[in-house]
């Protein structure tokens, strides 16, 4: 009788270690899960709302409008008007015949950088995973031996520094327009090469984007050099007709 009683005791405590330990693996299995699960579905709203604002940066660089706002919701994320990159053109010569600056914004939770996330940049949105960068709207660049047209969406801080919201709240970010210029018109007699300094990040995605916009064109080997991890974007084409202009746009978020 005793060796029984033993025996359902011990049979309990095994049976609720198991439960207990099954649980637990539930528990921290789950809620590993459904974080991942929501900072994908925030990071996918984000996307969302860049594709609506450069829509609307597209209508005041393209359409004329004199400014646009977008609605976008942070959800525990963070919202940047972050510091300067650059790009520029140069001839085989040497010669720089457009170069410009421009503030990106980025889309990301908050605490975290940009391990995941999403930037408008130049015109284009670039989505950023743990596994790399990806453009998923490009710039409103056009490339062709005849010829080659580079529209420069360059945004500018309304205070002169960087912005930075985060939390749960709704921000507006509104763009104003500032001022449209063409900075080169040139028939190349030589190569062309356009660098673009960003993020090292982001750079793969920018020299995917114009090694395949630039494929076909002469020179015939890769159009852009190997990536260094500096953030440098160098690629080289020619073309008869290169047409550089700039829009800048400046922006608030509120």
């Amino acid at each position: 009788m005793t060796d029984r009683a033993v025996s359902d005791v011990v049979g309990f405590v095994l049976v609720f270690s198991l439960i207990t330990a099954s649980v637990g693996l539930v528990s921290v299995a789950g809620l590993g899960s459904l974080q991942d699960t929501r900072d994908a579905e925030r990071i996918n709203n984000g996307e969302r709302a860049f594709e609506v604002l450069a829509d609307n940066h597209g209508d005041i660089v393209h359409g004329g409008a004199p400014s646009r706002a977008t609605e976008i919701k942070l959800a525990e994320t963070t919202l940047t008007l972050a510091g300067a990159t650059d790009s520029e053109a140069t001839l085989e010569s040497g010669s720089v015949v457009g170069t410009t600056e421009t503030r990106p914004i980025t889309f990301g939770r908050s605490g975290e950088g940009l391990d995941s996330g999403v930037v408008y940049e130049m015109g284009a949105v670039i989505r950023v995973d743990r596994g790399g960068a990806v453009m998923r709207r490009e710039p409103p660049f056009y490339f062709d031996e005849d010829r080659t047209v580079i529209q420069y969406v360059a945004l500018e801080s309304q205070t002169g520094e960087p912005q930075r919201r985060s939390g749960s709240t709704t921000v507006l970010v509104r763009g104003v327009r500032g001022t449209t210029a063409i900075l080169a018109h040139e028939q190349p007699t030589g190569n062309v090469t356009l660098t673009i300094d960003t993020e090292p990040r982001r750079a793969a995605a920018w020299k995917r984007y114009l090694d395949a916009e630039l494929d076909g064109m002469t020179p015939a080997a890769s159009a852009c050099d190997p990536l260094t991890g500096n953030g440098m974007v160098n690629c080289t084409f020619r073309t008869d007709d290169l047409r550089i202009s700039r829009t800048t746009i400046r922006v608030s978020i509120d």
